[in-house]
């Protein structure tokens, strides 16, 4: 009966694929293992559980491979034993044989299918926060080992840190308090920009909602300072406490399709800005723009009222008075009828008695300060600042500006103030919108503002372009994990087919005739893969030419071994 046939041959096929499967499984995770490992980011606890995570991406590439070896070896054993002769002999054709193999190979491709679309990203970002995690541990490890680390764009030093449990009910995930802290900035050319000494900080890690940020799904990190001083270019405060803008915990699950399921994929098509690098040219589109409406509005301001007002990072309102700007520069022009600019900088309690430092300057430029791509920048420095350029500057203090007069005055060559944001933010209402909406938006501004938008025009394109190459990679990674499944059950059916029909060779010759059409398939794959995220739709007829050498390949020899 050919149902107790395929009963036998199935129950040996399946014996050797799962053992195959195992060994091969556990051989490549412990290797994905090791180097997380060696780099101090996992604890030798954490790689037991970094390998479980680790099993079910392996399986991708392990499993088609061992299927082939198992079904492979299954199958020379019954031809080398003459079963499949016998069976012949009493009337079972060899097609109707290798109907075990069909099985196993469907079953396989199906299994490796849902695998691909939904268990292994979720296993992939299981693998990648643990490592995301231990990044926040390896700062703390640095600081207590002595050494600096870097925060939110300071070098911060601590005598101590130890790890406290968070208070019961609240959001945070982990909680480090450090004693003794100092911090610092500096500056591009070395120098001590910030300086910054509190008694004691609270590192707070948290998901990026409980911070109050709305524009991203990562976990961040809050440092506070308690009863610190605080010295900026000389100038020095005490204050009983100041936190840092939240910091983005580096997440990779934002920057590569493979994270994502099967449906989150097709989301992610009209919805491009939920990857970290497209949102983040999305963010610079909007900035560039709300960065050439808020220079109309100041250039209108300083023309009519004489004067423009911001805030700075500590939340100093700073006030700047000057006659406008150069024409198609972001020079400031001096104040009518006089050769200076003036700026004055109030301290925590604005104009209400908090103290206000006086300067004035020959002259100054105002720049939009770009954003560094660097996942541990402080997230509101994404919102629209500026940093102004002072030359020849003069610190009045609280005395009249008067520079004929040289008492209680200081001179400077320059002086930089970073940080400076206008109080009516126009950024806020671009930072709502979808990439689509940005790039219609740029359009929009492209003709409406005469001078001063190429770079919209060039950030608009550049992010049309990431777009582009992020629905090629979607197509791309769709195809090869379809491919992939596919070429699970050929390499099962060429196998088989291989060993009926060198049935006289050693089993290894027998493999390695299938395991090398097997390695091509899946180079294929990957390489057609890269092509059409590459350059486009034309590498997938690369991608799936594999699949369709390989069922060629096979149909071939189960030709010949039907013909004898």
């Amino acid at each position: 009966m050919p149902r107790t046939l395929w009963a036998y041959i199935l129950s040996a096929v399946w014996k050797l694929v799962l053992l195959s499967t195992a060994i091969l499984v556990a051989v490549i995770a412990f290797a994905a293992t090791v180097k997380p490992l060696a780099d101090g980011k996992l604890t030798p606890v954490e790689a037991v559980s970094f390998m479980y995570f680790a099993i079910p991406p392996m399986l991708a590439f392990a499993l088609p491979f061992a299927a082939g070896f198992g079904t492979t070896l299954a199958y020379h054993r019954l031809a080398t034993d003459n079963e499949v002769l016998a069976a012949k002999a009493g009337g079972i054709s060899q097609r109707r044989q290798l109907v075990p193999a069909l099985i196993t190979g469907v079953v396989l491709a199906l299994v490796l299918a849902g695998l691909n679309e939904q268990v292994i990203p979720r296993f992939l970002r299981s693998m990648e926060s643990m490592i995301t995690r231990n990044l926040m541990q390896m700062m703390v490890r640095t600081i207590e080992r002595g050494e600096s680390a870097e925060f939110a764009g300071l070098e911060i030093y601590a005598a101590r840190i130890g790890q406290v449990d968070p208070e019961p009910g609240s959001q945070v995930t982990a909680l480090y308090v450090l004693g003794d802290v100092t911090a610092v900035a500096l500056a591009e050319d070395g120098r001590i920009e910030t300086d910054v000494s509190a008694r004691r900080a609270q590192l707070w890690m948290m998901p990026a909602a409980a911070a109050g940020v709305e524009d991203t799904d990562d976990d961040v990190a809050v440092l506070r300072f308690e009863d610190l001083v605080y010295s900026d270019e000389g100038s020095f405060q005490r204050w009983e406490e100041s936190t840092t803008p939240p910091v983005r915990v580096p997440s990779p699950f934002a920057d590569d399709p493979k994270y994502l399921t099967f449906g989150e994929l097709r989301s992610l098509s009209k919805q491009p800005e939920k990857m970290n690098w497209i949102d983040e040219q999305r963010l610079e589109v909007a900035r560039r723009i709300a960065a050439r409406e808020t220079i109309a509005v100041l250039t209108s301001t300083l023309r009519s009222q004489g004067e423009a007002r911001f805030r700075d990072r500590q939340g100093r309102d700073v006030v700047i008075r000057a006659g406008g700007f150069k024409r198609g520069t972001w020079e400031l022009q001096p104040i009518e009828g006089t050769d200076r600019i003036e700026i004055d900088m109030y301290l925590r309690d604005g104009q209400s008695g908090g103290g206000v430092d006086r300067l004035a300057a020959s002259g100054g430029t105002l720049r939009v300060e770009s954003t560094q791509k660097d996942p541990t920048r402080p997230i509101d420095e994404s919102s629209l600042s500026f940093h102004l350029s002072l030359q020849g500057v003069v610190l009045l203090g609280a005395a009249e500006l008067d520079l004929e007069s040289d008492t209680g005055q200081t001179e400077q060559a320059e002086r930089d103030l970073h940080g400076l944001q206008p109080l009516n933010d126009a950024l806020k209402p671009l930072r709502r919108l979808s990439s689509t909406q940005i790039i219609a938006e740029a359009r929009e501004a492209t003709t409406r503002f005469e001078t001063g938008t190429e770079s919209i025009e060039r950030g608009a394109n550049a992010l049309e372009d990431m777009i582009v190459h992020l629905n090629r990679e979607i197509i791309s990674k769709q195809h090869e994990r379809m491919a992939m499944a596919v070429s699970c059950l050929v390499m099962v059916l060429t196998g088989a087919v291989t060993a009926l029909r060198l049935r006289d060779r050693l089993p290894l010759v027998v493999y390695l005739w299938s395991f090398f059409p097997a390695l091509i398939t899946v180079i294929t794959i990957n390489t057609g893969q890269q092509v059409t995220h590459g350059t486009g739709m034309v590498g997938l007829v690369l991608l799936w030419s594999g699949v369709v050498g390989l069922s060629l390949y096979t149909l071939v020899a189960y030709r010949q071994v039907a013909r004898h």
